[in-house]
């Protein structure tokens, strides 16, 4: 490959890392003339520019710390400035300073996660704390729903600041979540797992804004949930070790 095509193909991984950028960028300024609605899935279509980014990266073996950095960059933009500003222009205002310190604390633990992120070495299989673009894709949803369905926000807004707290805590957390971006392109997979995967994409295309809310908030809660599973299993262990020890 000649140096004028490598540095052609170089372009193509970071093309969807700017177009992450533009997609953050125009969310906000959706949400600032009050069009919420496309505010919110623009913010679900930078989720889909920052997955392309790396799988292309890798597809076509141009990975780079010039690529590591300018995604991390976007990132902050796409999935913590303009979450932040949306939530906080969507409903958050209405709690004044409780609700600028929430929009804030969003935006500054996505900070703290992505600062982490760039120096783990290792989190192929899975991430410390809630990825950046899960706590953006989860704040989002609950806009899109709202909006899509035509909820009465204003009268349960107590919601969305207990769920930016919320979302905010699972990001610095040490609660453990599984990879999706980093997944290997190169890994053979059954057919019973492409057919799922098929099937949600199906799903996807078919109603948007039931399954991708769906999926957001499912991804949310999955640290969480694995957490408090494993210990339930450990304790029942424990007791089960007991109780063999007593009948001896």
């Amino acid at each position: 490959m000649t140096d004028k095509n490598r540095r052609a193909v170089y372009i193509l991984p970071n093309l969807f890392t700017t177009a992450n950028i533009a997609a953050g960028f125009y969310s906000i300024l959706r949400a600032y003339d009050g069009h919420f609605l496309s505010a919110a899935w623009i913010i679900i279509l930078a989720v889909l520019f920052d997955n392309l980014d790396g799988k292309v990266a890798r597809l076509t073996h141009t990975e780079s710390q010039f690529g590591v950095e300018y995604d991390s960059l976007s990132d902050l933009i796409s999935f913590g400035i303009a979450p932040s500003f949306l939530m906080y222009s969507f409903v958050l205002k209405d709690f004044g300073r409780l609700g600028i310190i929430a929009a804030f604390l969003f935006l500054l633990t996505g900070t703290l996660r992505l600062a982490r992120f760039n120096i783990q070495t290792n989190h192929k299989d899975s991430f410390i704390g809630l990825p950046i673009p899960g706590g953006a894709a989860t704040v989002a949803s609950m806009v899109l729903i709202s909006m899509h369905f035509n909820l009465n926000y204003e009268k349960y807004n107590y919601i969305f600041l207990i769920a930016t707290y919320t979302l905010s805590f699972l990001m610095i957390s040490t609660l453990k979540y599984k990879s999706l971006k980093d997944a290997s392109t190169h890994k053979r997979i059954s057919i019973r797992t492409f057919a799922l995967i098929i099937l949600t994409l199906s799903l996807i295309i078919f109603k948007p804004y039931i399954f991708v809310p769906l999926i957001s908030f499912s991804y949310a809660i999955l640290g969480p949930t694995e957490s408090l599973y494993k210990i339930f299993k450990r304790n029942f262990r424990r007791e089960g070790k007991k109780q063999g020890v007593e009948h001896e």
